[in-house]
This record gives structure tokens, C-alpha cells and sequence, in this order.
């Protein structure tokens, strides 16, 4: 028996080059799924193929299952539309457009048959042969992971299902070459293996072949379990997932405009006449409508999230695992893929407590931005001795003309041309989420009981009320470290979406090795939109500190990006530490050590990183963990947001 967990990481290679995207393996219940961060390839693979002797011959059969669902990505199958299928196909056409409540077009176009479950079967079955037909002219050395599937679904199926479906797992070793087609359907079958097929070929192969092989199976006696495959996914469930996918990508652009306004606003609406000036015309009514627009949209997101929910596929858009090695300082070796880390998509939907941190750090930005304006690259700057250009370098056509006198071969690049000034700097924000973020700033002085100065004996109940002071109860909440570690980030934020540096902010935290958490609220190729904002300002305390792995997994994210200056900075609130951080959980030791080595291994791969902490024991740890001057202290919470804009500028200048 060969494990999904065993071939993991060849098998992620394997899909990675076909994709050109990192894959992430998931459990879910009793399938897989495959995907990738930023596109969902919801891959259902078995948790184990026991068919074959060696696993070799299995990992043939999981690379095959891999090919052909891509395909459904890559080859039209997901963009299906029903109503273009009306138009194509007289039978669709004549017959009354089905009204079902939230389905996707794919599942409507089911409902045009009397039998929706013979035909959800018999149109995966053909789309699989179309697409299947693709893969081979393309890949055609995949034609032995064909034919060992093949091997796999005819040893895979039980005689009872065998008997229960006859009719269908007949067809479907037609569509494998094992036995010959009906001569009534061969026509428009053989139509899908030509390199012009569209899914649309698909549909009309699926009327034929069902009104003339199954029509008149009675839709009563067929079980649910016809309806799909053990390792085959439901195509609606994928139609739907990028539905999603498209639909927040929608949402994006949608947010991103709409921030433009509300920072527009908070910059240049300074006076009472640019207010009035504000809140009318056109500009005004675009905003109010991208608003409508916007929420209207998210709440169309969040049914389809429901709706998936149902279908058992939420985890799969939500938590990508990464896997890295742990160095034990005790026995000096590698604990080989020792953690698991998880990307978790930040809260998006928080706009109260978005609008309540662009309130306070608001006043700031204008100060950050002019702060870091002499670091911006200014301008054009004229790049000398180039092949082509709108000017003739002078100074290297002399070098030329002398190394034609004395008998050497000149140099071509005589020419100086324009190019713009720009930074080629990538820095990532990773933000300490630990249950400690969660105190006060300064921890308030305990008030004296109110008493009174006369008679202190005296009953309150049976001589009147105790005079005190009623503000006391509505006394403001006291700011805490996650709230300055918000507010320095987004600030820090603001400041690099205007200097253009990439950038990212994670937050991490977890419980144990099998559960580091990586909360993403924004990406290297996201905009500060509000999506971003929201997904920052909804930043909590959460559980521990596991830097080691947060550190390596925001290092692979940095090495991704391929730019010449790398910058990591952690912002923590103390040391490293988990509940099983090393065999003694009061040993901090082990964690140091951990991160001291994943702190090196980034150095030796090309990434700056810098730890700041505002833990005054801080000093202690952080010499055992990076060098001096890859460290800071921060004795005071409220310094922070200035202390990561110089080193930011130090950093990268």
C-alpha cells in the first residue's frame, strides 16, 4: 500500500511543474485536496492506493488522478455556461430552463435530463475522456500513467457496484478503449479526441449517449453513490469553488478602489470648503455605488462559502500546510519535517475595527510618508556603455577607437540610454501573535476605595450613597501591545505602498508543532486595499510563540519573490516558546536555539532579518539568538512604530 503522506513531496514537484505553482496536500475527511494558494485546485486524491505491488506503479496511478483534474482547470471544463449550451444544442434548447435556487450551471444543466444523476455521471465520464485527449497530445509520455488508472478503476471496482451501475462502467471502458462504442453515439464521441473540442462537445456527446444508452433507466432505481466515483471530484463542487475565486478577485479590485477614495479623502480633504467640496458630485455618487456594489458582492461571497461548507470543501481555500525541519540543539541534528505550518487567510470583513485603526494612525501617515521620501529612488537615471540607446556614449566610443589602434576587438556597447530609478526590495512583517499581546500597555493603578471622610464607618445603605466620582465607570479601555503592533504595522504599510517596495504582513502563533500558524493579511502581490486593512486591524491575540518555523516559512515566502534585497523583521513581545518547544516546556533553550539557526539559514540564503522586541529582558535571549546589530529593545510599547521605520530605512538604503 503506498500513503498520499509517503509520496507527498515528489508528487507536489510533479504537479508544481505542471501548474507552475506550489501545490499544498490537506486532509479532509476521507479524501485529500491539493491546491494552491493562489488558485484552488481542489485535487481529490484517495489517502492510499493499495492496487498494485510496488509504489512505484501507485504513484503512477496518483500522478495520473492529478493530471486529469488540472485538466478541468486548464481546459475549459469549469467556465461551463449553461444558457451558451442552450444555444448550441436543440435538445437543451426545447427543453424548459431549470429553475434551482444558488446552482451552479453545471448543475443546471443536469436538471435537463430525467435522470440528473445518470447524467452528472455520464458528463464527468466524457469531459474526462475530452480532457483526457488533451493531456496525451500534449504529454504524450503520460500515456503509461493512462493506461496503469486504467488498471487501477477496472481492479478498484466491486462486483456489486459493477452490477448496480452495468450500463455506466460498460460506457466508461468504451471511453478507456477496452471494449467497442454503440455505432448510435460513436459519431459524437469521437468528436471529443479532436484538439478543437470545447466543453461544449462535451454536452452534446452527453444528450446523444443518453437518449440513446440511457433514457430509459428509471431515475428511482438509480442509488446516490452513481452519481461519482470514490476519487472522482464533483465537478459543480469545483464550478462553484472558482466561482468563488473569481468572485473575490472581483471583491479585490472593488475594495481597492474604493480605499483610493478614503485615502484621497484623508490626505487631501483638509478644510470645510474641500468637506462640502467632498461630499458632492460625481466622485461622491462612484463611491456610494461601488459601496452598494461592494456589499452586495460579499454577501454573495458568503453564501457561496456556505454553500461550499456544505459540500465539505471550506478547508480547501483556507489552510495551506507547509512543512519544515526543527534543529534539537540537544542531540545537534534535524527533526526532518518536524512542523506543520498553515496559512490562514486574516479576517476581511471587520470594517468597524478597520475604521477605528485608519482613525488612529490617520494623523501619521502624511509624517511617515515625507519620512521616507529621501530613500525613493528619484527620477531617471542615464545607464552608460549599453548595446542600444538614445544616445552615443562618448566616453565608450574613445575606449573603442583605441582598442581598434592597438589590435584588440572593440567593444559593442557604445550607446547610453534611460531608465527609471527603482528599488528592487521585497521585506516581510512578521507580527507576534502570542497570548501576551494581549496586556495592557501600562497596567492601571489600583484605585482606592471611595469612603467617606467623615464617618468612614458609615453605612452607605442606611445614610445615603458613598459620593464618588461617576467618570470612574466610563473610564477609556487601556491600549495593549497588539493594538501598537497594528498600529505600526499598517503605518509601516502606508509608508511602503507609497515608496513601492513588496511587501507582505504575517501574523503567527499556534499550539504545538503540528499547528504553527501563518495569518496572512496581505501578500506580496496584494495592494494596501481594504481587504488588507481590514485583515490587519483584525489581528488578536492568539495562542504561542514558535519562531523557528514562522521564520523559515516567511523566508521561503521572501526567496519566492526573487528580488535582490530581502528584509525579514519579527516584531515579538518575548521569547520563543511552545507547549512542546523541547523536551522541558520550561527550558527555553531549545526554542532560542531553534530560532538562532533558522535565523542563520536566512542569512545564508540572502535574507536580512532583524528581531525587534518590546520585552526589556529582551537582551538576554536576543544575544544568544542573532547578532547586535540584528537586534533592537524597545523599552517603551509606544516607541515601536518609529523604531521599525528607522530600522526599515537602515535595512534597505
Amino acid at each position: 500500500m503506498t500513503a498520499l503522506s509517503s509520496i507527498e513531496r515528489p508528487l507536489a514537484l510533479f504537479t508544481q511543474g505542471l501548474t507552475s505553482r506550489i501545490p499544498l496536500f490537506q486532509a479532509h475527511e476521507n479524501a485529500t485536496f491539493a491546491f494552491t494558494p493562489e488558485r484552488v485546485h481542489a485535487l481529490t486524491l484517495p489517502d492510499a492506493i493499495d492496487c498494485f505491488e510496488t509504489d512505484v506503479e501507485n504513484a503512477e496511478t496518483y500522478r495520473w488522478q492529478v493530471m486529469q483534474q488540472i485538466a478541468f482547470h486548464r481546459f475549459g471544463t469549469l467556465k461551463f455556461d449553461v444558457d451558451v449550451a442552450r444555444t448550441h444544442n436543440v435538445y437543451l434548447s426545447n427543453r424548459p430552463r431549470p429553475v434551482l435556487h444558488r446552482a451552479t450551471h453545471i448543475e443546471l444543466l443536469y436538471q435537463h435530463f430525467e435522470s440528473p444523476i445518470v447524467a452528472q455521471r455520464l458528463f464527468y465520464l466524457l469531459e474526462e475522456a475530452r480532457t483526457r485527449s488533451r493531456i496525451l497530445e500534449e504529454f504524450p509520455g503520460s500515456q503509461r500513467l493512462f493506461q496503469r488508472y486504467v488498471l487501477y478503476k477496472n481492479n478498484t471496482m466491486s462486483e456489486d457496484q459493477q452490477k448496480t451501475h452495468m450500463r455506466l462502467a460498460q460506457f466508461e471502458r468504451s471511453l478507456h478503449g477496452i471494449s467497442q462504442l454503440p455505432s448510435s453515439v460513436k459519431e459524437p464521441v469521437s468528436r471529443l479526441h479532436r484538439m478543437d473540442a470545447t466543453v461544449y462537445t462535451s454536452v452534446d456527446a452527453l444528450v446523444c449517449c443518453y437518449l440513446e444508452l440511457f433514457s430509459e433507466i428509471d431515475p428511482r432505481l438509480m442509488p446516490d453513490d452513481a452519481k461519482e466515483s470514490d476519487d472522482a471530484p464533483a465537478l459543480e463542487t469545483l464550478q462553484r469553488a472558482h466561482r468563488l475565486e473569481e468572485m473575490q478577485q472581483e471583491l479585490h479590485d472593488l475594495n481597492a478602489n474604493l480605499l483610493a477614495f478614503e485615502l484621497n479623502e484623508r490626505t487631501q480633504v483638509t478644510t470645510v470648503s474641500d468637506v462640502d467640496e467632498a461630499l458632492e458630485g460625481e466622485t461622491r455618487e462612484t463611491d456610494l455605488d461601488l459601496t452598494r456594489e461592494r456589499d452586495q458582492l460579499e454577501r454573495s461571497i458568503d453564501m457561496e462559502k456556505t454553500l461550499l461548507k456544505q459540500y465539505g470543501r471550506s478547508s480547501v481555500v483556507q489552510r495551506p500546510r507547509f512543512r519544515y525541519d526543527e534543529w534539537n540543539y540537544l542531540t545537534g541534528s534535524w527533526l526532518k519535517n518536524w512542523c506543520s505550518v498553515y496559512e490562514i487567510q486574516g479576517d476581511q470583513s471587520s470594517d468597524d475595527l478597520a475604521a477605528d485603526l485608519i482613525a488612529r494612525v490617520g494623523p501619521l501617515v502624511p509624517t511617515v510618508r515625507k519620512r521616507f521620501e529621501h530613500i525613493r529612488p528619484a527620477g531617471l537615471r542615464r545607464v552608460p556603455k549599453s548595446f542600444d540607446g538614445d544616445e552615443v556614449d562618448l566616453d565608450a566610443l574613445v575606449e573603442a577607437r583605441a582598442d581598434v589602434r592597438v589590435g584588440r576587438t572593440p567593444t559593442e556597447r557604445i550607446y547610453s540610454r534611460v531608465e527609471k530609478n527603482q528599488r528592487d526590495v521585497s521585506a516581510c512583517f512578521l507580527v507576534d501573535l502570542s497570548a501576551s499581546t494581549d496586556d495592557p500597555i501600562d497596567p492601571p493603578d489600583a484605585e482606592p476605595l471611595p469612603e467617606d471622610r467623615d464617618d468612614p464607618f458609615d453605612d452607605p445603605y442606611l445614610h445615603g450613597a458613598i459620593n464618588f466620582d461617576p467618570d470612574q465607570l466610563e473610564r477609556p479601555p487601556s491600549r495593549k501591545i497588539i493594538d501598537v503592533l497594528k498600529e505600526s504595522a499598517l503605518t509601516l504599510a502606508t509608508a511602503l505602498e507609497h515608496l513601492g517596495d513588496a511587501y507582505c504582513v504575517f501574523g503567527f502563533s499556534g499550539y504545538g508543532r503540528d499547528c504553527v500558524e501563518i495569518h496572512v493579511t496581505k501578500n506580496m502581490q496584494q495592494s494596501l486595499n481594504r481587504a488588507a486593512v481590514n485583515a490587519i486591524a483584525s489581528m488578536k491575540p492568539l495562542r504561542s510563540t514558535r519562531m523557528g518555523p514562522a521564520i523559515r516559512h516567511a523566508t521561503r515566502q521572501l526567496l519566492e519573490t526573487g528580488s535582490s534585497l530581502k528584509v525579514l523583521m519579527v516584531i515579538s513581545d518575548g521569547f520563543p516558546q511552545d507547549c512542546d518547544y523541547g523536551p522541558d516546556r520550561s527550558d527555553h533553550e531549545y526554542g532560542i536555539q531553534d530560532t538562532a539557526r533558522a535565523i542563520k539559514e536566512a542569512g545564508q540564503k540572502g535574507v536580512q532579518v532583524f528581531c525587534i522586541t518590546v520585552d526589556v529582558s529582551g537582551h538576554d535571549y536576543l544575544k544568544r539568538m542573532c547578532r547586535d546589530d540584528q537586534h533592537l529593545v524597545i523599552e517603551e510599547t509606544v516607541e515601536l512604530p518609529r523604531a521599525l521605520q528607522q530600522v526599515y530605512q537602515q535595512l534597505t538604503v
